[in-house]
């Protein structure tokens, strides 16, 4: 009788690792063992707060100058001064915008932006964002800003009740 050829089988039948199921699974672990990492050590209480206001700012009290701010406030009416010489711009922000009916504090920050470029948005009345930090000289401390940001301000204003649209 002749010999039927023999096919080759497996060494085993068992699978040799993880099915599909446990490899999701452990690669979910894995992703959110990071998150979770990457939550705790970097998104502390200081992450979330991306600005202070001027009256926060100043209720902080005395700051190192290598400390990084960012201060929010409003650009003082006629305080604007452009020193094309020392290639520097020099203004005051406020804590409420100068046409508000009711000023609730008459807080007041000098800043000095190192460069004559400041966004198109900046102008007297001016919603801004300064970055920098505070140097100490020969008068009152100044905030010596790195960035100015000044926000857009917004078309869709709340209406007043009983205003037609």
């Amino acid at each position: 009788m002749p010999q039927e050829p023999q096919v080759p089988q497996a060494a085993s039948s068992r699978p040799t690792g993880l099915s599909k199921g446990g490899q999701i699974a452990v690669g979910a672990l894995v992703v959110a063992g990071l998150l979770g990492w990457y939550g705790y050590t970097n998104l502390g209480d200081e992450t979330f707060t991306y600005y202070q206001t001027l009256e926060e700012f100043e209720a902080a009290g005395v700051r190192s100058p290598e400390q990084g701010l960012r201060v929010h406030g409003y650009v003082s009416t006629a305080s604007i001064e452009r020193d094309v010489r020392a290639k520097q711009v020099r203004f005051v922000v406020q804590n409420d915008p100068p046409h508000a009916a009711a000023a609730t504090g008459d807080a007041r920050l000098a800043v000095v932006y190192r460069s004559l470029e400041t966004p198109d948005l900046f102008k007297d009345g001016a919603e801004v964002v300064v970055e920098g930090r505070v140097e100490r000289g020969e008068g009152e401390p100044v905030f010596v800003a790195d960035n100015v940001m000044a926000k857009c301000p917004s078309k869709f204003q709340a209406q007043a009740e009983g205003q037609p649209l």
